[in-house]
């Protein structure tokens, strides 16, 4: 095929059978969030690019900009919760809370082709604002999970965390930007040796370091959860694995698997409590993934607690 009348990398058709399976997702959990009471919202597919140098800078650096003809710097849309954060700040600020939403669309983000990366993808998921509390975790958790039993994807493993755990401890070190950029890559990749030697060159305490050192390897099931409490002893930290246990506990009638994986870090940088990931055994990637984010919205000048999930479509649409 000619290159100028094909589509450019990263980029791709969606055809046929796989164009069926994503309507068949797509329908199955309209009626999934629909019977949950959440109601759907089409975000524009262009945002300010102010909307993500406000909220998350990592993310400023993977949007699609251009200026238009009024010289205003805009994006495509690279996230749809920062897009519902917006809507909830301007559109819905006059409703009663809390706001349940849900959507489906199209992201696009700058990755690497060649590696198989796309750089457009679809995603489908769903946000509530406007409550904090355990109750409100698991019912975002319950609606993720029901999503995926009504497509038939009942062999789901859960992995949670805690963006507190390792904040709480982090923040006693007051470290330069770089340095916890560092820390935190380690802790994800479960590299304890680099992290020791990392820490040491930081002049980090020995019960800081073995509180993280716990971190890197902290992945497994009720066993991790019995450590975590007797090596974590920061206290914004001890808080934060109360409440995940508490969010465990609430999924104590689903009978699929749990994994408690501290090592996972939050790459968005916008995470405040919980943090889940779905996973299935048939596929590599992840099917998607969610968690409170109590301080984006003050970004847009309306602070409220919101805590949500999204789904990649393409990894549902496999396994249907």
């Amino acid at each position: 095929m000619n290159k100028s009348i094909g589509v450019p990398a990263g980029f791709r058709d969606i055809l046929f059978d796989e164009a069926l399976a994503r309507r068949r997702v797509e329908n199955a959990l309209a009626e999934v969030f629909a019977a949950a009471g959440y109601g759907e919202i089409l975000p524009s597919s262009m945002e300010f690019f102010e909307t993500y140098v406000r909220t998350d800078q990592s993310m400023s650096d993977r949007v699609y900009r251009f200026l238009n003809r009024n010289d205003e710097l805009l994006a495509l849309r690279a996230d749809f919760t920062l897009s519902v954060a917006r809507i909830a700040a301007t559109r819905l600020i006059d409703s009663p809370l809390p706001y349940r939403v849900w959507y489906c669309g199209n992201v696009f983000r700058k990755a690497d082709a060649v590696r198989g990366q796309y750089k457009e993808t679809a995603q489908v998921g769903a946000e509530l604002l406007g409550v904090n509390s355990a109750r409100s975790d698991a019912e975002m958790l319950n609606v993720a999970l029901r999503c995926l039993s009504a497509l038939g994807v009942n062999d789901v493993q859960l992995h949670l965390n805690h963006a507190g755990i390792l904040k709480g401890i982090v923040d006693t070190l007051a470290l330069a930007p770089d340095a916890l950029r560092q820390v935190k890559s380690e802790i994800d990749r479960k590299d304890a040796r680099a992290l020791a030697e990392r820490l040491r060159q930081l002049g980090v305490s020995n019960d800081v370091t073995k509180q993280l050192d716990f971190l890197s390897r902290a992945i497994g099931g009720e066993e991790v959860m019995k450590q975590a409490k007797e090596i974590i002893v920061t206290p914004e930290s001890s808080v934060a694995l109360n409440e995940l246990k508490k969010a465990a506990e609430a999924l104590k009638d689903w009978q699929g698997e749990i994994t408690f994986d501290l090592t996972e870090i939050d790459e968005m940088e916008y995470y405040t409590g919980i943090m889940f990931t779905f996973f299935s055994p048939k596929l590599k990637s992840e099917l998607g993934r969610g968690g409170r984010y109590d301080g984006v919205l003050a970004h847009f000048g309306a602070p409220m607690p919101a805590v949500g999930f999204s789904f990649s479509m393409e990894e549902l649409a496999r396994l249907i």
